[in-house]
């Protein structure tokens, strides 16, 4: 066994001596490099000599001599890489007085192409040991350069740590940022890459400017297989080194001529100034994955579970380009066309820019940003090889193609399908529409008997065989927060464990301990709110529904919404705000559409009573309205647009990101919209009036691990979850996500279920001739009048169940249709009668969902009483000292539902409100009445001036009511008899809340007069 040379020359040694056995390198002589060019010029010109020798020729002819022809192109090739950027030069190449000269052959796609192979071998790839780079400064060198035809694309500096010295990675980016002259012709105009290594790390930056040069991390990561992976390497790599993939794989001469064929590119418009250099886990994924599929061909999944952070735009795009241009063995495109499918109805501006930038012929990109017309002419036609559209339009492609010749064309054809965000969409119907559009799997591969099929529409055996896995497309999905169902659909299946696996993983710890994004679970504050209730009347309710109808009646009501309002505003102002140089943004994350708009209103009338200076936006989608009819505001409709006004107009939604990331703005309400998907690297808190859970719960809080210049931290404030439980969601996406398979007789399970269902005199809803019927005319096309009359015996024996148990039958129905939807992706064999079930079920399903169920009223019959806002632990969730989880499973339960027979609960509403007394309100006291609002209100009206105040509100704005109402205020406090001590003291001495509590006041009494003059109350 070699002994180690714990020496930098020895390091430096050692990775020469690999790069020239191994690596398809030729060493340089130092002494041959020219300080002044910055070029290599030996390679250069003999490059040109060997693979262009008539332009040479021509050159030497022009010029008189070789030396002089040398010299002249030298010139030239330096001039234009300041000008064009080195990268656009080792691609396209130069022109010499009139003559074209290639500077760099690429692999050719065809193995049989002998002439573009040989040209291709005769490339020079020379690495170059301590090269003297500064004129100025003849002492310093770089440790090592590689040349590619005596074009600089890489300089790096090495260090082993084991040596006298001691000096590591750390040692060496200082000296790229100390020691090293940005301005040099080497490191500021020709090298692409600059590389700080030792024999653990590695790091790189595309860019020097000195002090300032922000070098990142080009590690694999340290996990191994069934680990977290983190920052830096496995322990072990060849040679002793875990950076040796630096040299043995990166470096190695074919990988990486294709990495500055494929991968490196100049976005900036200043030439070589803004270079893009792939990180080493962004190579890897792109490389794995157009290896396999090479040798695999079409018909694969791949799931890429890569974090926020990773890079993913950028992924896609390389691989896009990759797979577009990827030949097998026999010499044909493995993939006819590659598809990227993004979840965003408006497509990704930045992943067309990506996507755009590598393509070789710009016609080769169409993004499909009309109708589905467009999506079908690319589809069909011989000059997109990538096509980035939204999953929506194939259903409406899938119409156009009824009976059409150019079905089989398009069946006929392999495809790659890159899926943006990868979830439970892609079991949707119109990820089914996508297969039967170009899937290649037929009827005949289903392996029905003739008996099984006797009576069947072809239309609903075709959409059987769309289910299924196709041969003739792959899939490649990336998400960084795979459900089971995504694993078991997209994932590996582990040799030697009974589980699902990503193809490829960037783990959520690696990307926090590199730096690219950050820990959200940093600074978690969690809220109790206490309540105490009163019952007003009594009557007899079931009781799962009444409790949390009592649950949601003391969150969502207005005095505790105002209590945390104050407690947003307040934290936003002192904590939030003055990050980014006072540009720090906030996200109030509500219940439902409607708790968006009363935050909305709570927040904005404190900020107007009190001159706040912060400016509220709210997002949610459609429309919203008020359907209590104790509200003062029933019957209003509310829009986005018309709630974030600016200057008096409404704010289209579209411009809602745009407006938002301005100054003046700095609290966003949300509602489902924006929750997920919204990237806004200035947020730097979040407010949750939510129930979040799993995946749900590591979905919105990433919303704030976007890293932004000057953001270092990060605040979460919880009104509703248990810290403990958002902790467990994330350790299940904190490393590798797995999955255990899903038995298929659960959707046997499932059908028996809805089957079994029974009116109350006996009978079954669903009658087993219905589905016959149903399924002998079923077709995507069959009308809606039809498709009804076949299932109207089944709808009218649902209308027969008690509310509880309609509710439950809509239950089974969907479980039925979700399990369908998803197994019949993934296991070998399928029913026919399973099909037709699913598609009466389905149907049946949607005409039920317009049925009214039984609801459970109870803000009529209880009142708040007491209330009281807890600030709980400040606590840094430890995800690093995250156990491995155990694995997700795609469906769980038994597949028969939950209280799919039996007697219903019933309970008292008194008793119900006395054991949520006894959870919520026990450690309440007087002070924390709400009473003597109520109290206040009466006696404020009693005073005798409320016919004042009754014109006073018909007659202006609350603004205006609310005006100088403070002494009246105080008046009718000293009047409540039963009034407590401490919230009278409070009243007195604290003008907020002497504020708060006129606000309160005079708003109830403003919207009652209004209520009861309005007409029909």
């Amino acid at each position: 066994m070699a002994v180690l040379d714990h020496t930098e020359a020895g390091f430096e040694t050692l990775i020469v001596d690999h790069l020239v056995s191994a690596g398809g390198w030729a060493e340089g002589d130092p002494k041959r490099y020219d300080r002044l060019l910055g070029l290599y010029p030996d390679d250069l010109v003999a490059f040109v000599k060997a693979t262009q020798s008539k332009a040479w020729e021509k050159l030497v002819k022009h010029l008189g001599t070789e030396d002089s022809a040398g010299q002249a192109l030298a010139r030239r090739v330096g001039e234009q890489i300041s000008k064009r950027g080195a990268i656009d030069l080792i691609r396209s190449g130069v022109v010499e007085r009139g003559i074209r000269f290639k500077l760099c052959y690429f692999r050719p796609n065809l193995q049989a192409d002998e002439s573009g192979r040989i040209l291709y071998d005769a490339n020079r790839l020379t690495v170059v040991r301590q090269i003297h780079h500064d004129p100025a400064r003849s002492q310093d060198s770089i440790d090592l350069v590689l040349f590619v035809n005596g074009i600089p694309t890489a300089t790096a500096e090495l260090k082993n740590k084991y040596s006298s010295t001691g000096w590591d990675v750390e040692e060496a980016i200082r000296q790229y940022r100390e020691d090293r002259d940005p301005r040099n012709v080497l490191l500021g105009e020709r090298a692409l890459v600059h590389f700080a290594l030792d024999g653990d790390l590695a790091y790189m930056t595309t860019r020097l400017v000195g002090e300032g040069t922000r070098f990142l991390p080009f590690n694999q990561g340290s996990g191994g297989p069934g680990q977290y992976g983190g920052k830096g390497n496995p322990l072990t790599g060849s040679a002793g080194h875990p950076t040796a993939y630096l040299w043995e794989r990166v470096w190695q001469r074919d990988n990486w001529l294709e990495l500055l064929d494929d991968f490196v590119f100049d976005e900036g418009d200043i030439p070589g100034r803004q270079v893009v250099f792939p990180r080493y886990h962004q190579w890897d994924v792109v490389r794995s994955c157009t290896a396999h599929a090479q040798a695999h061909g079409a018909g694969q999944a791949y799931l890429i579970q890569h974090s926020a952070g990773s890079g993913k735009t950028k992924e896609i795009a390389w691989l896009a380009h990759d797979l577009s241009a990827l030949h097998g063995g026999d010499g044909r495109s493995v993939f006819d066309k590659v598809i990227v499918i993004t979840d965003r109805r408006v497509l990704d501006a930045q992943l067309q820019r990506q996507i755009r930038a590598f393509a070789q012929t710009q016609s080769a990109v169409v993004e499909i940003d009309e109708d589905s017309q467009q999506l079908l002419d690319a589809l069909t036609g011989q000059t997109a090889k990538v096509i980035i559209t939204t999953l929506q339009k194939f259903p409406f492609v899938l119409q156009k193609l009824a009976g059409d010749d150019t079905t089989a064309q398009l069946k006929a054809r392999r495809y790659a399908v890159i899926v943006d965000e990868a979830h439970s969409s892609q079991t949707g119907n119109a990820a089914v529409d996508l297969k039967a559009i170009i899937g290649a799997r037929r009827v005949a591969d289903l392996d029905l008997d003739a008996e099984e099929m006797d009576g069947v529409p072809i239309e609903m055996l075709a959409q059987m065989a769309a289910r299924g896995k196709q041969p003739n497309i792959s899939y490649f999905a990336f998400t960084a927060t795979p459900k089971g169902r995504t694993l078991e659909l997209f994932g590996t299946k582990i040799e030697g464990a009974d589980r699902y696996a990503p193809f490829h993983i960037y783990s959520m710890r690696q990307a926090i301990e590199e730096g690219f994004v950050l820990d959200v679970l940093r600074n978690y504050t969690s809220y109790d709110q206490l309540y105490r209730l009163e019952a007003q009347a009594e009557k007899e309710l079931p009781k799962g529904k009444a409790r949390s109808r009592i649950a949601a009646f003391a969150r969502f009501h207005p005095y505790a919404k105002s209590q945390k309002a104050r407690v947003v505003l307040d934290h936003y102002e002192r904590v939030v705000r003055p990050h980014l140089d006072g540009e720090a943004k906030a996200m109030v994350v509500c219940e439902s559409r409607v708790e968006a708009v009363r935050w909305k209103q709570a927040l904005d009338r404190i900020v107007e009573q009190e001159g706040r200076e912060v400016r509220v936006l709210v997002a949610f989608s459609g429309e919203v309205e008020i359907e209590d009819p104790g509200e003062a505001d029933f019957g209003e409709t509310y829009r986005e647009s018309q709630m974030n006004k600016i200057e008096g107009r409404p704010l289209p939604d579209s411009r809602l990101p745009a407006e938002f990331d301005k100054p003046a703005y700095g609290i966003l309400v949300v509602a489902e919209k924006y929750q997920t998907g919204f990237d806004q690297p200035k947020l730097v808190a979040m407010y949750v009036d939510k129930s979040l859970t799993g995946i749900n719960a590591v979905q919105t809080l990433s919303r704030l691990n976007r890293i932004s210049p000057g953001k270092t931290d990060t605040y979460v404030l919880d009104f509703v979850n248990d810290p403990e439980d958002v902790l467990d969601a994330f350790e299940q996406y904190y490393g590798r996500t797995e999955a255990l398979p899903s038995d298929p007789n659960l959707l046997s399970d499932a059908a028996q279920t809805v089957l079994d269902r029974k009116t109350p005199d006996g009978q079954a809803v669903i009658d087993a001739e219905e589905v016959a019927a149903f399924g002998a005319i079923y077709s995507p096309t069959a009308s809606h009048h039809d498709l009804s009359a076949r299932c109207q015996r089944s709808f009218a024996a649902a209308a027969e169940l008690e509310p509880e148990g309609l509710h439950g039958f809509r239950g089974d129905l969907d479980r039925f249709v979700r399990f369908y939807k998803f197994l019949s992706q993934i296991v070998p064999f399928l029913a026919v009668e399973h099909e037709a079930l699913f598609q009466f079920c389905r149907f049946l399903g949607l005409r039920l969902r317009a049925r009214a169920e039984g609801g459970v009223s109870v803000a009529d019959s209880i009142e708040l009483t007491h209330y009281r806002l807890v600030e709980g632990r400040s606590d840094d969730l430890d995800l690093a000292g995250a156990d491995i989880p155990d694995p997700l499973q795609a469906i769980r339960g038994d597949a028969t539902g939950r209280g799919a027979g039996g007697d219903i609960p019933m309970g008292l509403l008194g008793e119900l409100v006395e054991l949520f007394n006894e959870r919520f309100g026990a450690d309440l006291s007087d002070s924390d009445a709400v009473r003597p609002v109520q109290d206040l209100i009466d006696k404020v009206a009693e005073i005798g001036e409320a016919q004042e105040l009754r014109a006073q509100a018909l007659g202006n704005s609350f603004e205006d009511f609310e005006r100088g109402k403070q002494d009246v205020l105080l008046e009718a406090t000293l009047q409540v008899k039963d009034i407590n001590d401490l919230v009278l003291q409070k009243l007195l001495d604290d003008e907020a809340v002497r504020e708060q509590m006129t606000s309160l006041v005079m708003r109830s009494l403003y919207e009652r007069y209004r209520t009861e003059a309005s007409p029909g109350s």
